[in-house]
């Protein structure tokens, strides 16, 4: 016999709590006064019990695990500061919550002007560089504590650094975690003096303390790893299976991907697909090619948003249970955990191993290494990487490899396809101008995926099947600009030259056929001659 009860589960969206009803076995039930630690949420269910025989729970809601008032649990005090009260964008596809906890620092005036420089940070850093911040105060306490280093600010001078490093050395941190650490910790010491909260002598972090990084290589997935995962990628459920073909084609960070907006698909008048989304890291709006298939693939996923959640901000939604094989959906943003497990399980399920026999650990960052891999061992050139994967600098593509090449400038020149014209001659627009007058966006179109057409594009809607096979220029979706011109002129003189054949031996079809394609190649010329010479 099951019981029903109501529990408190918070609203996409919005700040105001939905009654929803759940249905539980008898030994499920649980107290309604337990609620998530990290996200205030009462949507969980039993996951075991701890070292010390508590029972554990996780959340349904940020997939975080915790015990009923544990003795650090983080609720609304001194020592805790919210990202939404303080402004900051909260990533819910992500386990951690939204609450910055400050009760670790042991030493009372060290955490006053700590919450203070948080405080002030605030207003131009992202959740994570703060949460970073928070670390780097942590340890700098923990070795304050266990020296019995400063009763106050003005107590910290060289020396006390020195013992410091000595004791982030015998931790054994890597280069890059001890750097970061130092970083984080001399931001607060030049805040501090600019801001007259206190006065420290310069220079307490200099240049020496800092080790050499070791240049991380990319973490790609081998291409006997691709090929098993996409044999088996039908056994994923739909919507897994979607935004697993939509990362590994566009290398999106994991943020992006949950995030993509239903509406983020967009077509020029060549036919070309691109899909467009905001880069949250660089917090600028991207447009980004992509081939007819993935097209496709998104506006199945599109279809199956409206018919499970109607409307809905996101084109990928958040998942209310099921097996490896199955999808209910539920209106939240997907959680890195419950993707990353669908790849898991399907790993571990078909036995996807490399090489060397190790079996796969699939993570959300590889798909993005392995599309900038893939696109360097194609020859694209690295400032086009750069701009197709958004990195700030070259310094971060630099990552995949070394390549020198000429300025994107002069190859865009190359490609100024500015008129699309169809069989007719009639110059064709889309409704998404800014896509068609974009030549350095068209011309990475050109480049990241394959032409289709050797004399120009196929303007047919993706959902569609060509029925008129190798007859393209008898096709109203065929489209060709001027960069084309040079080959349809030759095209023209071959057509004549067969038509005079067809005619002398009274070939009838060869000669209709021959003559509607003579038509349109004499209407496209015509008018890419008339556009070249504006």
């Amino acid at each position: 016999m099951k019981t029903k009860k109501y529990l408190k589960k918070p609203l996409m969206n919005s700040g105001l709590p939905q009654l929803q009803l759940i249905k539980t076995k008898p030994d499920d039930v649980i107290s309604s006064e337990i609620t998530c630690p990290s996200c205030g949420s009462g949507d969980y269910h039993k996951a075991g019990t701890n070292r010390c025989g508590k029972q554990r729970y996780r959340c349904k809601g940020c997939h975080r695990r915790f015990v009923e008032n544990p003795a650090n649990a983080i609720g609304e005090s001194d020592d805790v500061l919210s990202a939404t009260k303080l402004g900051l964008r909260v990533n819910t596809y992500q386990r951690s919550g939204e609450k910055l906890n400050f009760s670790k620092i042991k030493q009372v005036w060290f955490k006053e002007l700590a919450i203070k420089y948080i405080r002030y940070k605030a207003g131009n850093r992202e959740l994570g560089t703060l949460r970073a911040c928070l670390t780097a105060f942590r340890s700098f306490s923990e070795f304050l504590f266990k020296t019995n280093y400063a009763q106050g600010i003005n107590d910290i001078n060289r020396s006390v650094i020195i013992d410091y490093l000595e004791f982030l050395n015998r931790k054994k941190l890597s280069p890059q975690t001890k750097n970061e650490r130092l970083t984080k910790l001399a931001g607060f010491f030049e805040a501090g003096v600019v801001n007259d909260w206190f006065d420290v002598p310069p220079h307490l972090i200099r240049k020496e303390d800092y080790q050499k990084e070791i240049k991380p290589l990319p973490r790609y997935i081998p291409e006997e790893v691709m090929h098993q995962l996409n044999q088996h990628i039908d056994e994923l459920p739909a919507p897994i299976m979607r935004m697993v073909l939509v990362i590994q084609e566009c290398g999106l960070r994991i943020g992006e991907l949950c995030q993509l907006p239903f509406n983020c698909l967009k077509q020029d008048a060549k036919g070309g697909w691109f899909i467009q989304f905001m880069r949250w890291k660089m917090k600028k709006e991207t447009t980004l090619p992509i081939s007819i298939e993935l097209s496709t693939v998104i506006q199945e996923q599109q279809q199956y948003i409206r018919d499970n959640l109607g409307e809905y901000q996101y084109l990928f939604c958040g998942r209310a249970g099921g097996n490896n094989k199955s999808f209910s959906s539920e209106p939240k943003i997907m959680s890195v955990p419950s993707f990353v497990g669908c790849l898991k399980k399907l790993s571990e399920e078909f036995d996807i191993r490399d090489n060397s026999g190790i079996r796969w650990n699939f993570q959300t960052h590889q798909f993005r290494h392995t599309v900038g891999t893939r696109m360097i061992n194609n020859g694209v050139p690295q400032h086009i990487i750069q701009r197709y994967l958004g990195h700030d600098s070259p310094q971060m593509t630099s990552v995949y490899a070394h390549i020198h090449d000429a300025t994107l400038r002069k190859e865009i020149d190359k490609y100024l396809g500015t008129k699309i014209v169809n069989i007719n001659g009639e110059v064709i627009e889309s409704l998404t101008s800014e896509l068609d007058n974009d030549t350095s966006l068209q011309w990475m179109k050109k480049k990241v995926l394959a032409e289709t057409l050797s004399n120009g594009y196929c303007g047919l809607p993706a959902q569609l099947t060509c029925s008129k096979g190798n007859a393209c220029l008898t096709c109203s979706d065929f489209r060709t600009t001027i960069e084309f011109l040079d080959q349809h002129k030759e095209h023209l003189e071959r057509t004549k030259k067969v038509l005079e054949v067809a005619e002398a031996n009274g070939w009838q079809r060869q000669i209709q056929v021959n003559e509607d394609v003579k038509k349109s190649l004499g209407n496209i010329i015509n008018t890419l001659e008339e556009n070249k010479n504006e």
